[in-house]
């Protein structure tokens, strides 16, 4: 399966629209982080980079001290949406 870039602006939007809490969101993103370092999701070539960086502004999302607020979270679904 290929994680792309969609799946993160979905559930950036998720957040940004109160439907899923932060620690919800950082859990998925440390789910998506587990499988892709364990091969059992990919990435597309192109997309490692920036995948990587927003799933690693995401892993502590739910840590008072790294939380994301709403331009944090507009600024990660813009830079995904670049080419």
């Amino acid at each position: 399966m290929i994680l792309e870039r969609s799946a993160l602006i979905a559930r950036l939007q998720e957040r940004l629209a109160g439907e899923i809490e932060a620690a919800e969101l950082a859990q998925w993103a440390f789910d998506r982080f587990y499988e892709l370092d364990q091969g059992m999701l990919a990435v597309h070539e192109a997309d490692i980079d920036v995948i990587a960086d927003v799933l690693d502004n995401l892993l502590f999302a739910d840590d008072t001290r790294f939380a994301l607020d709403e331009t944090d979270l507009r600024r990660l679904i813009a830079r995904l949406q670049e080419p």
